[in-house]
C-alpha cells in the first residue's frame, strides 16, 4: 500500500468501518465479468453483421470460445492464467484471420471499413498482455501477434506489389507503427511506475515521507490528521503503534531499525487502503482510520496487533504495544494525536505487546489505572 495524501482518504463504506484488514477483490469474478462483457460485445456484433460469411463464422466461434471460459471460470477451478491466456489467443486469432481476410479476400479498399473497426480492439489486445502476463512474459506474445501481423502485410505486397499504394495496406501499416509505439510507452510507464513504488516504500527522495519506512512522516501526517478532522470529526480513530524492542535482540546494532522497517511493510500490507499510517519516529507508527465505536476500534488493533506477530523477522516474532483513542468530540485533531502517543507510553509502562484503549487517566488516579487489566475484546 503506498501512502495516500487525499483528504478524502478515510471516506470508507459504512459496512467496512469497525475493520482494519485490507480487502481484495476476487479476480475470478472480475474476468467473469470481464468476460461476459466481452461475450455480450460478440453477439452484439454478430447482429449487426449478419450479411457477412466472415464475421458470422468467426463471431460465432468467438462466442462459443468466451462461453466456454465463462462456464469454466463459473463451474470449474481451471487455473486463471489458462483462461486468461486462451482469451488473449483467441482474441489474436480473431484480429489475423479477419487481417487476412480483408487483405486476401477482398478486392482493393472494399475491407478498409472492416480494418477501422479491428484497430482499436488490436490495441486492447497488445496492452491486455502486460495487464495479464506482466512484462517478461507479454514481450514473447506481443512479438509473435506484431510479427504474424507484420507477416500478413508483406506477403500481400509480394504477391501484389501495386497493393503498397492501397488504403488498407496503409491502414494495416499505420495500426502496425502505432501499437509499436503503443507498446514502447506502456513498458516504459510499467518501469516508470515501478521505480516511483520503490522511491514511496523505502522514502527515497520523496518529500514528506520518512526515509526508514516509506511512511508519511510527522509533519505529513498532522496536516493530513486536521484535514480529516475538520473534514468529519465523527468515528476518527487515532492508533500510536510502538514496536517493541525484544528482549534477546541480536547484537547486530542495525537490527531495530530492520525491525522497524519490517514491522512498517507489515502494516503497510495489512491495512486498508482508505486507511492512512505514518511514522511518529523512534520505531512509532501512527494509524488513522474510522470505526463505529470505540471498542470496534480496539478490537480491530488487537487484530493489527496479532497480524504484525505472525511475521516473523529473522526467527524472531515481533510485537507492537498500541494506544488507540477513539474522537469524542473533546479533543481536536492533534490532541487525539498527543493521546494516543500518551495512551501508548502508559500501556508501555504495564507491559509490552498489549493494546490500550485511552485516553488515560490523568491525576491522581493514573497510578491505579496502570494496574488495572486491558478492556476485554468484544465477544
Amino acid at each position: 500500500m503506498l501512502p495516500d495524501f487525499r483528504s478524502d482518504v478515510l471516506r470508507s463504506p459504512l459496512h467496512d468501518a469497525g475493520g482494519v484488514f485490507r480487502t481484495t477483490l476476487d479476480r475470478r469474478i472480475l474476468n467473469q465479468r470481464l468476460i461476459g462483457g466481452i461475450l455480450a460485445a460478440t453477439l452484439l456484433a454478430a447482429l449487426f453483421h449478419q450479411n457477412n460469411p466472415f464475421e458470422q463464422l468467426a463471431l460465432t466461434a468467438m462466442a462459443v470460445l468466451m462461453g466456454a471460459l465463462l462456464a469454466a471460470l463459473t463451474f470449474t477451478r481451471l487455473p486463471l492464467l489458462t483462461v486468461q491466456v486462451t482469451g488473449l489467443l483467441g482474441g489474436w486469432a480473431y484480429l489475423l484471420a479477419k487481417t487476412a481476410y480483408v487483405l486476401f479476400a477482398l478486392p482493393g479498399d472494399a475491407g478498409l471499413p472492416m480494418l477501422m473497426g479491428l484497430a482499436p480492439w488490436a490495441a486492447v489486445l497488445l496492452a491486455a498482455h502486460l495487464w495479464i502476463l506482466g512484462a517478461r512474459r507479454s514481450a514473447v506474445l506481443n512479438a509473435a501477434a506484431l510479427g504474424s501481423m507484420g507477416a500478413l502485410l508483406l506477403i500481400k505486397l509480394v504477391l501484389a506489389p501495386a497493393a503498397a499504394h492501397s488504403s488498407v495496406t496503409g491502414t494495416l501499416l499505420q495500426m502496425l507503427l502505432a501499437s509499436a509505439v503503443l507498446l514502447f510507452g506502456q513498458r516504459h510507464a510499467a518501469q516508470r511506475l515501478r521505480a516511483d513504488v520503490r522511491r514511496a516504500v523505502l522514502g527515497q527522495d520523496t518529500a514528506g515521507l520518512d526515509a526508514l519506512t516509506g511512511l508519511p512522516d510527522r509533519v505529513t501526517l498532522e496536516r493530513q490528521l486536521e484535514g480529516l478532522f475538520q473534514q468529519d470529526p465523527e468515528q476518527l480513530v487515532v492508533a500510536a503503534i510502538g514496536v517493541d524492542t525484544p528482549g534477546g535482540q541480536p547484537a547486530d546494532a542495525t537490527f531495530q531499525p530492520r525491525l522497524a522497517a519490517h514491522v512498517s511493510r507489515v502494516l503497510m500490507g495489512t491495512v486498508r487502503d482508505q486507511d492512512l499510517l505514518g511514522c511518529l519516529g523512534d520505531g512509532v507508527a501512527a494509524l488513522v482510520m474510522r470505526a463505529p465505536d470505540a471498542r470496534s476500534a480496539r478490537a480491530a488493533c488487537e487484530r493489527l496487533r496479532v497480524r504484525v506477530a505472525s511475521r516473523p523477522l529473522d526467527g524472531m516474532n515481533p510485537t507492537v504495544t498500541i494506544g488507540v483513542v477513539y474522537a469524542d468530540g473533546h479533543l481536536d485533531a492533534l490532541a487525539l494525536l498527543r493521546a494516543a502517543e500518551d495512551t501508548l507510553s502508559a500501556a508501555r509502562r504495564s507491559g509490552t505487546n498489549r493494546v490500550l484503549l485511552g485516553p488515560v487517566i490523568t491525576g491522581e488516579a493514573h497510578e491505579a489505572a496502570e494496574h488495572l487489566p486491558p478492556q476485554a475484546l468484544p465477544a
